[in-house]
């Protein structure tokens, strides 16, 4: 248990982080502020920050006074992409955290990993793709950890790698369309051009056929089962029932907000996630299953530091790239027509190859937009957002080295590295392949209009 002074310092910085982001959708939020409260938040639970945080939080403290200083940081809206992004993390941590407690969402991962072998693989490839929009990371956690409890059973069916890939691919999918995904908000918050609703059909049809590929790729054939023994009884079908209406609850009221209210969808996300979570963790605090608010947010603020500071830090460098290269004012020309379509069709690439580097999708992805946004022209940005967006997808099921597929592999038994390679390897460069022809043609033909 942390110490009580440290406890109430992360409470503080938590409640300040997420009340500046959620103030600054209506009004600017002092800078300097916002910065001293997220440089204290990873200097208080600095023994909690993983090497990737470390690398990223100190280029960014070192970037920020050097623009601070030199007055530039005005000109630019890497803070307030920095404030909103810090509040958006801890919003969703603790929309995470209300998951987990909830009794029916372990019940209904139960009742997906129970199903018998003929479907098991599809039921745990939607089953973990659902879980992933409000655990995220908890999501693999979760359907592991219970999946494992019969791995014997999976190990005479030679069914733990295609399982295990079933877990990969399903949360894979989320990033592809996901409102509450961070691909979909750091994308829109770099490439504010871009209307959510563009894209969405797309990533629903990328996920779509994602896992629809993945199934196909499985090693294993599916075995005749009884449709009957297959569906779970009547009592289990309402428990699934609970979750996924939650979800699609969640999702309405972002698309309302963004509707009715005029906010940005990032700005919608944030504040339906708040308010979700909120309610959530009081329903559970006056039923007696969660703890005070204090408590709550010093927790969600102490485990989510390595979050915050690489996705705070990686928007910060992605909107401090961008205004770099626009600031040269036509000093550097931009690439020819024909060459656009090539260069979005490359992003999934190398998001992709970053992560066999092991370099975030969060990072990757806001230098690559944090780059390419001032050189596209606006006609085309649609294709870059999705080619972002699709590529991380990918990413976080064919990298040895995200969070998914570390926690993942590990409790189901598996090495992350030949996991990936041997057994997602086709997945990937067809995914890539035909994201990268999509993405292109349709830039393509979006120049000459």
């Amino acid at each position: 248990m942390a110490h009580p002074s440290k406890a109430r310092l992360n409470t503080l910085l938590a409640f300040f982080l997420l009340g500046a982001g959620a103030v600054s959708i209506m009004h600017p939020v002092p800078e300097s502020t916002v910065v001293c409260a997220l440089i204290a938040l990873a200097v208080l639970n600095h023994r909690r920050l993983n090497r990737p945080a470390r690398i990223i939080g100190s280029i960014v403290t070192v970037l920020f006074f050097l623009v601070w200083i030199t007055g530039w940081l005005e000109a630019s809206d890497a803070m307030s992409r920095v404030t909103f992004l810090g509040a958006f993390l801890i919003a969703l941590g603790m929309l995470s955290r209300a998951a987990s407690r909830a009794p029916d969402i372990r019940s209904a991962a139960t009742v997906v990993a129970s199903r018998p072998r003929g479907t098991r693989y599809l039921f745990v490839t939607f089953g973990t793709h659902i879980f992933a929009i409000f655990l995220n990371f908890g999501a693999a956690s979760l359907m592991a950890t219970l999946l494992a409890q019969s791995r014997e059973t999976l190990a005479r069916q030679n069914a733990i790698e295609d399982l295990t890939l079933a877990m990969l691919r399903g949360f894979a999918a989320m990033p592809m369309w996901s409102p509450l995904a961070l691909s979909t908000i750091i994308t829109l918050s770099i490439l504010p051009e871009v209307d959510y609703f563009q894209i969405l059909p797309f990533g629903i049809a990328a996920g779509l056929i994602y896992v629809t590929a993945g199934y196909l790729l499985s090693k294993s054939a599916p075995a005749q089962t009884d449709l009957a023994r297959a569906l779970p009884p009547l009592h289990e079908k309402k428990v699934l029932a609970r979750v996924v209406l939650r979800v699609a609850l969640l999702v309405t009221v972002a698309f309302g907000l963004n509707q009715l209210a005029g906010l940005s969808m990032p700005e919608s996300v944030l504040v339906a996630v708040l308010g979700f979570s909120l309610s959530w963790w009081a329903l559970q605090t006056w039923a007696g299953s969660a703890p005070g608010l204090p408590e709550e947010l010093a927790v969600t603020a102490e485990t989510g530091v390595n979050e915050i500071v690489i996705v705070s830090g990686a928007g910060f460098l992605g909107a401090i790239i961008a205004k770099a290269i626009a600031s040269f004012d036509g000093a550097l020309s931009a690439p020819p027509d024909i060459v656009i379509p090539a260069l979005i069709a490359l992003v999934p690439v190398g998001m992709v190859i970053g992560g066999l580097w092991a370099i975030n999708p969060i990072v990757s992805a806001s230098i690559l937009l944090g780059v390419l946004h001032p050189l596209v022209p606006e006609a085309a940005l649609i294709w870059l957002a999705l080619a972002a967006i699709i590529g991380w997808g990918i990413t976080a099921a064919s990298s040895p080295f995200t969070a998914n597929v570390l926690i993942t592999s590990r409790v189901m038994g598996l090495e992350a590295g030949p996991l990936v390679r041997s057994g997602n390897i086709k997945l990937t460069c067809l995914a890539l392949l035909a994201t990268g022809l999509f993405c292109a043609i349709a830039a393509f033909i979006s120049l000459q209009r």
